[in-house]
């Protein structure tokens, strides 16, 4: 199978794809801050109210009842009106992307030739899945280039974040959004540090598989701390951890 890098094939709308495979992640991270903010906010706001009305356990837990289902529906506003904003984008921007960089791979003289019209409106009728079908064949035959250990940093500081939230969980079920805010930080750091591992050993593992995995078992923070283990041993077996 012959491939080539991403210098013999560079590509504006390639990293235009990777922003829009990465930005659902980021709307999660979101999402869970929306939560956090919004509860402490109501929170603040119930125990003051429990303060002055007299009656603080009644109306104590009252308020926190309140304002947790405030967060929750805070939280789900700032998420849907972002994702709206992003699906409007995504319209008009992945189609696009996805026929450009396709004209480009198309030239290149590998296995692969993608069908420009074709992605183009999978793009538009079906776009994150698309994108992801592109991408993961696109790093089966263009290696991608990244020569620096700190997106492995990054995905430590998402998993601990995630494991925060765990943690905070048994306390408060209302602090378990925390996890979502390392969200982000772990699907990222794993997709990049992906590319790193592939170009440093010989375990060729596919950016977006890893992606997705990260991102799926990352949004129950539990399943994503099982994930990483067995990330984190595949990658001790081969270029160590730190």
């Amino acid at each position: 199978m012959e491939r080539v890098t991403v210098e013999d094939v560079p590509s504006r709308s390639y990293r235009g794809l990777e922003l829009f495979m990465l930005i659902p992640p980021v709307l999660m991270g979101i999402f869970g801050l929306g939560i956090v903010v919004l509860g402490l906010m109501s929170f603040g706001s119930s125990s003051a109210a429990a303060g002055t009305a007299g009656a603080a356990s009644t109306a104590g837990t009252t308020g926190a009842a309140g304002g947790g289902m405030t967060a929750l529906l805070g939280g789900v506003a700032i998420v849907w009106i972002l994702a709206l904003l992003f699906g409007l984008a995504s319209a008009v921007a992945i189609p696009l992307f996805l026929y450009l960089d396709a004209g480009k791979i198309a030239d290149q003289d590998l296995d692969w030739e993608p069908s420009q019209g074709l992605y183009a409106v999978g793009g538009f009728f079906l776009s994150g899945l698309v994108v992801w079908h592109y991408l993961y064949k696109r790093h089966q035959y263009v290696i991608d280039w990244v020569d620096t250990e700190a997106w492995w940093y990054l995905a430590l500081m998402g998993v601990g974040i995630g494991i925060l939230g765990i943690v905070g969980s048994g306390i408060d079920p209302m602090l378990m959004p925390i996890g979502l805010l390392g969200l982000p930080l772990f699907a990222v750091g794993i997709y990049k540090d992906a590319t790193y591992v592939r170009l440093q050993s010989d375990w060729r593992p596919n950016p977006v598989n890893h992606f997705l995995a990260a991102f799926f078992t990352g949004i129950i923070a539990i399943l994503g701390v099982f994930y990483f283990g067995y990330y984190a041993y595949k990658r001790h077996s081969h270029v160590g951890l730190i």
